[in-house]
């Protein structure tokens, strides 16, 4: 990859290639007015319609229009107005679907490997003879070694319908390690805490807050779309933006105070703001003069 250009435009719009997938979806006649719009253009040019789609790139899931010319082929894709998790606008990597569709190194067919571990030599293969393939490994392993020697690692939300295909298969050993590594603790820490679980997207009100810390997250980087507009509608309303990070992140850019730590200091800045709030009576005003003065120095 010879540019971060070229980097977005192959690896962050997996809406087209995934999403289109989807059946069922209703093709939506001209009634939009940029449809209308578009259909006004010379033949060739013209948008024929839209189709509605959603994007698997994260759990955010946002909903969107695949707008497409008389011929089938794509002229881009947009967010869904009514959607609350884009309101109308999706990421760059959302908006970049086309480009993954019509990559020429997209897969739209299985392989079959032909060579040997480590070198890459595959053969194109229909979808009857790959699931031939995976039955009859699958089954050889059942008989050799039980049914529950297989065990599946997921990731996603595709991962649900293969953890119950391995289940009807005789086998319970799912795990998702992304689990351990992302969210994990948080939502373990809200069920034994509260409950439930938060889950994602958030119940926060972002847009309406006036400090907001970030520790532990890289608001702006991930490009969890409905929180960084509404972290763009807190910082225009003048609320105060604190980021905990060791690095000078995008987030760090746009907040009032950057507090970078050492790493794996995280519970001791934690542990030193509630002893101020609680032993010293603190408030939040008192705690940003803390801060202050503590970079000023």
């Amino acid at each position: 990859m010879k540019t971060r250009r070229q980097f977005l435009k192959i690896s962050a719009i997996s809406v087209g290639g995934l999403a289109l997938a989807g059946g069922g979806l209703r093709l939506a006649k001209g009634n939009s007015p940029i449809t209308k719009l578009f259909s006004q253009l010379p033949s060739g040019h013209r948008i024929a319609g839209r189709t509605p789609t959603y994007c698997e790139i994260c759990f955010w899931q946002c909903a969107g229009w695949v707008y497409h010319h008389e011929d089938g082929s794509i002229k881009k894709i947009t967010g869904n107005e009514d959607d609350t998790h884009c309101n109308g606008r999706l990421c760059p990597r959302g908006t970049g679907g086309v480009g993954m569709y019509y990559d020429n190194n997209r897969l739209k067919t299985p392989l079959i490997r032909t060579s040997e571990r480590g070198k890459q030599g595959f053969r194109e293969a229909s979808w009857d003879e790959a699931f031939d393939f995976i039955a009859k490994k699958m089954k050889k392993i059942a008989s050799e070694h039980g049914h529950e020697s297989i065990a599946l690692f997921k990731h996603g939300s595709g991962g649900k319908y293969f953890t119950t295909l391995l289940r009807a298969f005789g086998s319970n050993n799912t795990a998702a390690p992304s689990f351990a590594q992302c969210k994990g603790p948080r939502e373990i820490a809200f069920l034994a805490t509260f409950g439930t679980e938060l889950h994602s997207p958030e119940p926060l009100d972002i847009r309406d807050t006036k400090c907001m810390v970030l520790i532990g997250s890289h608001l702006g980087e991930n490009m969890h779309n409905s929180q960084v507009q509404e972290m763009s509608d807190a910082i225009d309303k003048g609320a105060v933006i604190i980021t905990v990070d060791p690095r000078f992140s995008t987030a760090a850019g746009k907040s009032k105070y950057w507090l970078p730590i050492k790493p794996a200091t995280d519970l001791a800045l934690l542990l030193s703001w509630i002893h101020v709030l609680i032993k010293k009576n603190g408030t939040i005003k008192n705690l940003l003069r803390d801060i202050a003065m503590v970079l000023k120095n």
